[in-house]
């Protein structure tokens, strides 16, 4: 080959590799699939985060209910209820929790707390009347435990309510607490701003008794008192 031969070949050749980065210069149709590489991560979190978010919302809403189901099936008894009818609604508690796991670590308490006239201070008092719990020696009630070192319920301490409520003599409410432990769907770090303390939701849901006082749950032969 001839050295005309080879320079016509090297100059073609450069105007066909100049020609073809011309035309990957201008050409923008990737520029989409860059611009989606970039947002998608972003997109991504905050779908994540939202879900995480719902799902903190729903296990709080799940907690109140429990709180307000327990707490007003108690209340609405004319008649003290017996052991096995605490054992059935504590039984039914997962089933509100639904579709939430509400198994190890979670808790209820029911408190009937009545007001007493005190003698002494001259003025009525809150005081316990009895107390049972879901699960023994799990969470601690906030309004303190049944009182066992007397037979008068009278010597026992004081209550304080929710919203500081003072019940007049012979009056009572009945108090559930209900103990959550959330279970994150993704990550817990994602709506820790959002979440309590050790990610353990706490509600409380305050019923007046429809009639009487609730005075004392009914033993059952064969039937273990749900103690705390």
């Amino acid at each position: 080959m001839s050295i005309t031969k080879i320079a016509k070949f090297g100059t073609e050749s450069t105007r066909r590799v100049a020609a073809f980065a011309r035309r990957l210069l201008g050409d923008s149709s990737g520029l989409a699939f860059i611009e989606f590489a970039y947002v998608l991560p972003v997109f991504l979190g905050f779908g994540l985060v939202g879900l995480e978010f719902t799902n903190v919302v729903l296990a709080r809403q799940k907690t109140e209910r429990i709180a307000s189901t327990v707490a007003d099936l108690i209340a609405s008894n004319q008649v003290p209820p017996n052991e096995r009818q605490i054992g059935d609604m504590f039984a039914a508690v997962p089933q509100i929790a639904r579709p939430f796991e509400f198994g190890a670590g979670g808790q209820v308490i029911i408190t009937a707390v009545l007001g007493i006239y005190d003698d002494t201070d001259n003025e009525v008092q809150n005081k316990v009347a009895w107390q049972r719990c879901m699960e023994a020696d799990g969470f601690a009630s906030s309004f303190g435990t049944q009182w066992t070192s007397t037979n008068d319920i009278a010597d026992g301490p004081e209550v304080i309510l929710p919203n500081t409520l003072e019940l007049g003599q012979n009056q009572m409410v009945v108090v559930a607490e209900v103990f959550y432990p959330y279970q994150s769907i993704i990550s817990q770090s994602l709506v820790g701003f959002i979440l309590p303390q050790n990610n353990m939701f706490r509600e409380v849901a305050t019923f007046r008794t429809r009639g009487g006082a609730i005075m004392n749950v009914t033993p059952v032969t064969g039937q273990a008192m749900h103690a705390c």
